[in-house]
């Protein structure tokens, strides 16, 4: 982390020699916090490039100590719930179909799995388990960037394991 905080320092002073470091530390996170919301990879890749870029653009009002993965994941989150309330508005009845991604074209590996066992959660279950378990953030961080009480996200994710647990057990049983 101290790596990150330093390479951020040099940010601010408009020393962009160490940002593809910066980058590569910090993509995986900040792409599936985006991703479980919009389930484009084409647009999550897109807004994961906008993420960094209104990063730079207010790298000022990023305050030293913060946990930079929290405050990337932010700012990826926020446009991707944008994006997707703008999508919302345009599609109407079945021009829908035309954004929803078929199990044809996905590849059959873990990454499908896991977001296969995520789609049995309503979104915000959906969206605290992967910002602690994939994106690794502290459950504080978590309801500071939701703006829900400490003990809600906790119930919350509480919840979805319990669930989660129900739907592996029922795929072992099967």
């Amino acid at each position: 982390m101290d790596k990150i905080n330093d390479i951020i320092l040099e940010l601010k002073k408009r020393d962009y020699t160490h940002f593809e470091v910066f980058y590569e530390m910090t993509k995986n996170q900040v792409f599936f916090a985006i991703i479980h919301i919009i389930k484009d990879q084409g647009l999550a890749e897109d807004l994961l490039q906008e993420t960094y870029m209104k990063f730079l653009e207010k790298i000022d009002q990023y305050q030293d100590g913060k946990n930079p993965y929290a405050y990337l994941t932010s700012i990826g989150r926020n446009l991707a719930i944008n994006l997707y309330n703008h999508r919302k508005k345009e599609v109407i009845g079945d021009e829908m179909i035309d954004y929803i991604p078929s199990d044809e074209t996905k590849e059959d590996d873990d990454q499908d799995d896991i977001f296969k066992l995520l789609d049995h959660l309503d979104l915000i279950e959906k969206e605290i388990v992967t910002m602690h378990v994939i994106n690794d953030l502290k459950f504080r961080e978590i309801a500071g960037i939701m703006k829900k009480p400490l003990g809600t996200v906790l119930w919350i994710y509480n919840k979805a394991i319990k669930k989660l647990k129900e739907k592996v057990g029922e795929s072992y049983d099967a």
